[in-house]
């Protein structure tokens, strides 16, 4: 009836973030990538692309994990991880759906001749994180998740499950979105949250945090049945408690929904799991273009200096659901 899934950990060490400014129309230029990034190599990368390389530098830097590496590498040198040994796992909905649309309207108009060889190859939208691997010689893995609404939180799940089985030292995980012209009645988002994630069993510097993540799915078919909500709760249920850490219940839960029939009823079971227990936020973003709202939250979790444990749920009409707690490292 609904899928399952481990609960993964590892710790983070730093978080970068692209956002417009309060108020800025998505589909006007708002970003610079030259400030951000530098003047040469980046002008043709398609715009979540940029946005994803600026979060990660950004979020880099903040770890302390980037150095400026032997002459000639740049900041994409990590010094003390082997090549092998970084990865990177990004989730998105959107990042190259304005592409798609430039490309559909060059080849109706012109023929295929006339489109850009520099921008063409990313009609793949694993190129997206396949530069980011470029950038900073992330020779280990490379995955990108597409969930819809949830992954961004499903991209931190991925990484931490690989980090924990061993098969790296440190993953860039995060997700990007560009302006979706065709996003219809949903929301449009743009920009990019990345976070530095490292093995649980790794010694960290004060300031970093400790993330677990797990993941279900509600069929919404079966939530025409009573029996198939009360199985829904029950799972809701039982992935906040394999959530908490020992003694450690989150003293926040935020809930992004998009207003959904699984939506509604992931929202009941987590107001009947957190009665008495602790607040909840419900945020009822409404229909929306990408997975970035969530992964906007954990960012804010993590940078907003809290004592506890913070929880964001994400939810899509689909019937995904993920969550994701980050809790001061050392505290549990």
């Amino acid at each position: 009836m609904t899928a399952r899934d481990t609960v993964a950990e590892a710790v983070v060490t730093g978080v970068g973030t692209v956002a417009a400014p309060a108020g800025t129309a998505l589909d006007e230029p708002w970003f610079d990538y030259r400030a951000r990034l530098g003047p040469r190599g980046y002008k043709y990368l398609p715009d979540a692309c940029q946005y994803l390389l600026a979060a990660a530098k950004d979020a880099l830097t903040r770890s302390g994990a980037e150095s400026a590496g032997p002459a000639g590498d740049g900041p994409a040198a990590l010094a003390g991880f082997a090549e092998e040994r970084r990865a990177a796992v990004v989730g998105t909905n959107s990042a190259v759906a304005a592409l798609h649309a430039d490309i559909t309207e060059v080849v109706r108009a012109g023929g295929i001749n006339r489109l850009s060889p520099m921008l063409t190859p990313f009609f793949s939208v694993n190129l997206v994180a396949s530069r980011l691997s470029t950038e900073h010689r992330l020779k280990g893995f490379n995955t990108t998740v597409t969930s819809p609404r949830v992954a961004g939180l499903e991209a931190l799940h991925v990484a931490a499950r690989e980090l924990g089985a061993g098969r790296g030292d440190l993953v860039l995980a995060g997700v990007t979105e560009a302006y979706d012209p065709g996003h219809g009645t949903a929301a449009a988002e743009a920009g990019s949250v990345v976070l530095v994630l490292r093995p649980p069993a790794d010694a960290v510097r004060p300031g970093g945090a400790l993330l677990r993540t797990t993941l279900r799915f509600v069929p919404p078919a079966a939530l025409a049945h009573e029996s198939g909500r009360r199985r829904a709760g029950r799972e809701v249920r039982e992935a906040l408690e394999a959530l908490a850490a020992p003694g450690r219940a989150p003293e926040l839960i935020r809930v992004v929904t998009d207003g959904s029939a699984v939506a509604a009823a992931v929202e009941a079971a987590v107001r009947d799991w957190s009665a008495r227990r602790v607040p909840l936020s419900v945020e009822a973003v409404g229909a929306r273009a990408g997975a970035l709202a969530p992964m906007e939250r954990v960012a804010h979790d993590l940078r907003d200096g809290a004592a506890g444990p913070r929880t964001v749920v994400a939810v899509a009409g689909e019937g995904n659901v993920a969550f994701a707690s980050v809790d001061p490292y050392g505290t549990a």
